[in-house]
């Protein structure tokens, strides 16, 4: 996989909204490596490689537990189901046995957490970049026309 195109590394506005709303989408949702994941998806999408990696980084053994938490318990909250002990065991016995009774709500609530979340950051961000770089248009040009 040559990583030769320029939107790799490059630093606009299109890569790296892009990377930031990729990174963010993939963090949140509960994937098994979710860098590699990452690296293949920004290549697909010709966004900003490190700045996709450094976003899925959101999700770390520190903040996992929480966020899964969270989407799993909004996850019971649109489906209309009661509550249960969540009790994630990052092991494959886990996965084979009790996987099962939380993947419902906690893909539900993920990919609507990521949806939402990774969206806002892109429009924060794409915004905020226009804002930027029209005050600094304003700024060259005033300073033109005062000399």
């Amino acid at each position: 996989m040559p990583l030769k195109h320029p939107a790799f590394f490059a630093v606009t506005r299109r890569s790296v909204v892009g990377a930031i709303w990729l990174g963010l989408f993939l963090a949140l949702l509960p994937l098994p490596g979710q860098t590699i994941v990452a690296v293949l998806a920004a290549w697909l999408c010709r966004v900003n490689v490190p700045i996709t990696l450094v976003a899925v980084m959101l999700t770390n053994p520190l903040t996992m537990v929480p966020i899964f938490y969270f989407e799993y318990q909004l996850g019971l909250l649109l489906l209309e189901l009661p509550s249960q002990p969540f009790d994630i065991e990052l092991s494959l016995r886990w996965l084979r046995e009790d996987f099962i009774t939380y993947w419902r709500p906690l893909l539900l609530g993920s990919a609507v957490t990521a949806t939402l979340v990774s969206s806002t950051a892109y429009v924060a961000v794409s915004v905020t970049w226009r804002l930027v770089i029209s005050a600094r248009y304003r700024s060259r040009g005033g300073a033109r026309k005062k000399t």
